[in-house]
């Protein structure tokens, strides 16, 4: 019995070490700065933008592209509509595979008009490699 609660001991410690992301990054940005990430994957680049043009009623308008895309999205930092997703490339043997980055709004400053923004990277195969261009 009491090998069972030292294996559950171990066990719970390496889940939560174990991060469901491979990459993180944090980003205070001003209204119309541009974030322009290098994708790189299985001898392709394709260039994510993303930039928040308005802040009201606590929500967030942010325009991003990728690949030829274009979307916008409404944020909000204490709603559940706090990100949004973007698919990299297919998956190769299961939906579980697919690399894919979100973006999270997390805070708005008012007095200095930056919103705070952090990109994750789930990548569980590591075919995806992230470069981070100036912001302009």
């Amino acid at each position: 019995m009491k090998n069972f609660f030292v294996f559950l001991i171990l066990g719970a410690l390496s889940i939560m070490e174990a991060s469901a992301w491979r990459e993180s990054k944090s980003f205070t940005l001003k209204k119309d700065e541009l974030v322009k990430i290098l994708i790189k994957s299985e001898g392709q680049e394709r260039v994510l933008n993303f930039r928040w043009t308005l802040y009201t009623d606590k929500g967030l308008v942010v325009h991003e592209s990728f690949d030829r895309f274009v979307g916008q999205h409404i944020l909000f930092a204490t709603h559940a509509n706090q990100s949004f997703r973007k698919r990299l490339l297919p998956p190769k043997r299961s939906q579980k595979d697919v690399p894919y980055v979100i973006v999270v709004f997390k805070k708005f400053d008012e007095a200095n008009a930056t919103a705070q923004m952090d990109l994750f990277l789930i990548d569980k195969e590591n075919r995806i490699v992230l470069d981070y261009l100036t912001k302009k």
